[in-house]
């Protein structure tokens, strides 16, 4: 097991809000953001794809408002989200930096370019859809995204789901023993209602009118998915890289919504080859 620890906390005040956030990584660099998923914290990055990445830049973590650390009151759309983090972003003295999402911090990603273009760099959009893109397939999905509590095994199924050989499977959990070996805090289930109203609201929005957005994307972007993503369907990717023009894709094979907690080493070297590029 990696013997990689995260940073000590610290905080921000911006306006009525105060912002956790761990800096890592190098001194020198365009700063990368990351943004985590549905329900998750700062702490729920895999600390070996972490350690990978942040030996060629510097890395900020950070819970966005009610998450985690951060205090307030989770906001219940996308667009307030990627406000949020311009704020936080903005509040740190950076003028330029590159992104990270991963489900639905990848649809914050999206309104942060399309809001704040001179800010963001580059673009990193992991497991997840454009607005008005193609919704869970899975009947067990609406189960699993409302319960108030969940086990290591619900985790390994909601985000991860590998329907695959044992071995597909040993790789996710190592990833998410390594993960809750350095939780310290959950979110509410503020948070989950907040953050379900705006992937809802996301979900339904039109894709014509998010294509038009897409088109208007010029920062070069990295699409990155598993092949059989049931909680955001694979096809959202191809939908991305289509319609954003500096876009390209890679697929994992024998891979879910969680390829970059099953692939996290791969994920890192296809990170810093993309930043570096």
């Amino acid at each position: 097991m990696t013997q990689f620890k995260l940073p000590e906390n610290e905080y921000l005040k911006v306006g009525s809000t105060e912002f956790a956030y761990k800096k890592l990584g190098t001194e020198e660099g365009i700063p990368l953001v990351f943004i985590i998923h549905f329900r998750g914290t700062m702490e729920n990055w895999d600390p070996l794809m972490l350690e990978n990445i942040a030996k060629e830049r510097p890395v900020i973590l950070f819970d966005n408002v009610g998450v985690g650390y951060t205090d307030g009151e989770t906001p219940s759309t996308i667009d307030t989200m990627a406000e949020d983090t311009y704020q936080f972003i903005n509040g740190l003295g950076y003028q330029q930096v590159d992104i990270l999402g991963f489900s639905i911090g990848v649809m914050v990603a999206q309104s942060l370019a399309i809001h704040h273009p001179d800010l963001v760099r580059k673009l990193i959009l992991s497991g997840t859809a454009p607005a008005g893109g193609i919704g869970p397939s899975h009947p067990k999905m609406e189960e699993m995204m409302y319960k108030s509590e969940g086990s290591e095994e619900d985790a390994i199924e909601t985000f991860l789901f590998l329907f695959y050989p044992e071995t597909r499977r040993e790789l996710g959990k190592q990833s998410l023993n390594r993960i809750f070996s350095q939780k310290t805090k959950d979110s509410t289930l503020q948070v989950r209602d907040a953050q379900l109203a705006a992937i809802a609201q996301w979900t339904n929005d039109k894709f014509d009118h998010a294509k038009i957005q897409l088109h208007n994307i010029e920062n070069p972007t990295l699409v990155i998915n598993g092949d059989n993503d049931i909680m955001v369907p694979t096809e959202n990717s191809f939908m991305l890289s289509q319609n954003i023009p500096d876009a390209q894709l890679i697929i994992y094979p024998n891979a879910g919504h969680g390829h970059l907690f099953q692939h996290p080493v791969r994920f890192a070297n296809h990170v810093n080859t993309f930043l570096n590029e």
